[in-house]
């Protein structure tokens, strides 16, 4: 998500530090500033710390009259909203709202972009591979290329997720997804502490509302291979295999 960001806004106009408007109590980070916009021209929060050659913890904000604030303190949640901003600033997004309905709100931003990809003629050459092999469910950089047969649905997009139990875990490098639902996220199976394999399984977000479910008849248990990033395709349109 922040990378896509940096991407929709890689041609703003970047200001110089002279030229940015800013509290007068402001100016001692005014170089922090720009060194961060340089990079996020988007931001609307920002995290600013040198100060006389020490670290502090301060924020500014971006006022609507494109005035940046005196510094405020900023303690754990303030810090925490500074980083959000990184993000959530660049798709016009508020950083203090909350943070999974805002990673919702994005996701779906993001969806018809990620689905341009089952138009590109390299990915469907690719799929059409992948089906060839027997292979249903091809994942890579948190992105799934999954074959959903009922329906004449055919190929569609989906995001890997995890659950608390998998995030410490091992990642099985091949597998079978148990789909009882048509869940946005996919939790790919993996291997608790104590060596019990978990199948992997299909679930929505926690701002998505819950999955459809699917008929008991129509469950889908789909082998999945993972594949390195260089043999496959990035969300945004990289085609680092070609």
């Amino acid at each position: 998500m922040h990378r896509e960001a940096l991407r929709r806004h890689g041609d703003d106009k970047r200001l110089d530090a002279s030229e940015l408007q800013l509290a007068t109590a402001s100016e001692p980070y005014r170089l922090d500033l720009a060194e961060q916009l340089a990079e996020m021209p988007y931001l609307k929060v920002a995290k600013v710390g040198r100060s006389n050659n020490r670290w502090s913890h301060t924020l500014l904000f971006l006022g609507h009259d494109g005035v940046w604030s005196k510094p405020y303190h900023a303690g754990e949640k303030g810090a925490l909203t500074a980083e959000r901003a990184k993000i959530a600033n660049g798709f016009d997004l508020s950083a203090g709202s909350h943070w999974g309905k805002t990673k919702a709100q994005i996701r779906q931003i993001l969806l018809p972009r990620a689905n341009q990809l089952l138009q590109l003629a390299s990915v469907q050459r690719l799929l059409a591979e992948a089906m060839a092999r027997g292979e249903r469910v091809l994942v890579s950089n948190g992105i799934v290329f999954w074959y959903e047969p009922e329906g004449g649905v055919g190929w569609q997009v989906k995001a890997t997720s995890s659950t608390r139990d998998s995030e410490a875990t091992t990642i099985w490098k091949e597998g079978t997804i148990l789909s009882t639902n048509h869940g946005r996220l996919v939790v790919l199976p993996y291997i608790k502490e104590g060596g019990e394999q978990v199948r992997g399984h299909t679930k929505n977000g926690p701002n998505d509302g819950r999955a459809l479910p699917r008929h008991r008849d129509h469950f889908v248990e789909i082998p999945f291979s993972l594949y390195d990033g260089d043999l496959m395709i990035g969300l945004f349109g990289e085609l680092p295999y070609e």
